[in-house]
């Protein structure tokens, strides 16, 4: 019987040689023949998370994060992992994350931090899962810029040294008064601070320094008394709570942004903003929340016309109750005195004194004298429109009155419509959109 015929194995393909082409990037390789001093050369010139992804295009750039001589950010979640900050070489670290899991005990990454300040960390980011003691020498770091901490503990015995300080960002951190007064003393150019629900603070807050630009505060809960000294502010946040007893804000001339929100108080409330607000002739943006416009109105009870006028205010948003003559009065005059007011916001808050009916005999008139109406204003939002006689006297004269008029819009509760559309019909827009805003109707109408 013949054998079958064997089958034969495929012959092998020789692969050709390609030549190099002279086209852009498909000539020869220039960088895998470079010494490392001109890499590194190159490669510090790039942002660190681009330099390092060099190392997956070629065995010749594995060693690179090994040399390289800076580290833009540093993240940690557990103390015992390996840390590339080698003595020698010295290598510089900008920024330092510390976010610990819960097993993680805050106390170990001491080292963490000793380590990061011997290799000139400007930044440190620390945010815990409970509140527990930060190693005393975090506010000791001479290269220190900027320090976040949330959700932590500040010894209260740490020593304060950290002189070049810019920004101090405290979140729901334990932190007592003598910590506070001597960090804003020792760094000298702080720029930026923001404390946010911070505890320890019970008797009361004293910020004072002459250098914070920016200023974000709500205090927590216990705190009772609120004192601010910054005379270079240009930007300030400030929220109270119902148990705070006591608000003192020093003039600072330099203000051009202001938001400032005034919870539910009692009667034994020590309020006193006219010297802030008699001071900041520069403000640009002011918005009054809460119950500020009531306090305001009355440290102005007596005052007739305010005694300074902001060239400068563009946007001016505020909340008030219509039923408070003093309110609808102070409103009038804040209007008055801007002359080159842009945009307007007005929040109708809920009428305390619902069977009360303020009588205002000079409104009209009192609304002929406001300049902006007619001269600046182009966008105008009013919220929480009801049917009352001031509301609807100030939105029809703020409706047929603005000569620049570019776009409103009306947020009110269904029941009012036809309110709404009898006022609006009164200077009709070609383009008008329909929306809800907090569960309530909206109306946005744009003029060309």
């Amino acid at each position: 019987m013949p054998r079958a015929p064997k089958a034969r194995a495929p012959a092998k393909r020789k692969r050709r040689r390609r030549r190099p082409r002279s086209g852009a990037g498909e000539g020869p390789d220039c960088f895998s023949n470079l010494p490392d001093d001109v890499l590194l050369a190159i490669t510090s010139r790039l942002p660190t998370r681009l330099a390092v992804s060099l190392c997956v295009l070629s065995r010749r750039y594995r060693h690179l994060p090994t040399i390289y001589p800076r580290l833009d950010s540093l993240a940690i979640s557990d103390a015992d992992s390996l840390i590339p900050l080698p003595a020698t070489p010295p290598r510089l670290l900008r920024r330092l994350d510390i976010a610990p899991t819960k097993r993680a005990r805050p106390s170990a990454f001491r080292r963490v931090i000793d380590s990061a300040a011997d290799h000139g960390v400007s930044e440190i980011a620390v945010r815990l899962r409970r509140r527990v003691c930060l190693p005393k020498s975090i506010f000791s770091i001479r290269s220190l810029t900027v320090l976040s901490l949330n959700t932590c503990s500040v010894p209260r015995l740490s020593a304060v040294t950290c002189s070049r300080l810019r920004t101090l960002k405290l979140h729901r951190v334990f932190i007592n008064q003598e910590i506070i007064t001597a960090t804003l003393s020792a760094a000298t150019g702080l720029e930026t601070l923001e404390m946010v629900f911070c505890t320890g603070l019970s008797g009361g807050c004293t910020v004072e320094s002459s250098t914070v630009r920016t200023f974000l505060f709500k205090p927590a809960l216990e705190q009772k008394d609120v004192r601010l000294r910054a005379t270079g502010l240009r930007t300030i946040t400030l929220y109270t709570r119902p148990r705070t007893q006591k608000v003192q804000l020093a003039p600072s001339p330099d203000v051009r942004k202001a938001y400032l929100h005034i919870a539910k108080f009692r009667d034994n409330l020590f309020f006193r903003m006219r010297p802030f607000l008699d001071a900041a002739a520069r403000l640009a943006c002011l918005t009054l929340r809460g119950f500020a416009m009531m306090l305001l109105a009355a440290e102005y009870e007596d005052t007739a016309k305010l005694p300074i006028t902001f060239q400068d205010l563009r946007t001016l948003s505020v909340s008030l109750d219509f039923s408070g003559e003093l309110e609808v009065v102070f409103l009038l005059n804040l209007l008055e005195s801007c002359p080159n007011l842009q945009h307007l916001t007005v929040s109708a808050a809920e009428n305390k004194k619902k069977d009360a009916c303020p009588s205002i005999p000079n409104f009209k008139g009192m609304l002929a004298n406001v300049s902006c109406i007619t001269g600046s204003l182009a966008q105008i939002n009013f919220l929480g429109f009801k049917s009352e006689q001031y509301q609807k006297e100030l939105f029809v004269a703020l409706l047929n009155r603005t000569n620049k008029l570019k776009k409103i819009g009306v947020q009110f509760p269904e029941s009012e419509e036809t309110v709404v559309r009898w006022a609006l019909n009164q200077r009709k827009a070609p383009i008008e959109r329909r929306s809800s805003l907090f569960n309530l109707c909206y109306l946005e109408l744009e003029y060309p």
